[in-house]
């Protein structure tokens, strides 16, 4: 049995940066699937391959903080998580 579960993935500030994202398997979070993410407060869809992501609230406030950048995972695009830009989510 898969463990399914929504969490919303948050900046080192706590500004959520992905809400409601499905995510399939137990662990850390490593990589949010593009197609997975219900609310996306970035704009994440469309980027190109290699662009780095920026959490938009933290760059209101004059603070440069990645969260990841896009990327290919199994044939899907995603965004490959920077653990130094979020909080740590194990689920």
């Amino acid at each position: 049995m898969v463990a399914v579960s929504f969490i919303d993935v948050k900046c080192k500030k706590g500004h959520i940066v992905f809400g409601h994202y499905r995510k399939v398997i137990a662990g850390r979070l490593l990589k949010c699937y593009i197609d997975e993410i219900r609310f996306d407060n970035i704009g994440v869809r469309g980027l190109p391959n290699g662009t780095d992501v920026f959490c938009k609230e933290c760059q209101k406030e004059n603070v440069t903080t990645r969260v990841g950048r896009i990327g290919l995972v199994h044939g899907r695009p995603a965004v490959v998580i920077n653990h130094g830009g979020t909080k740590p989510i194990r689920t």
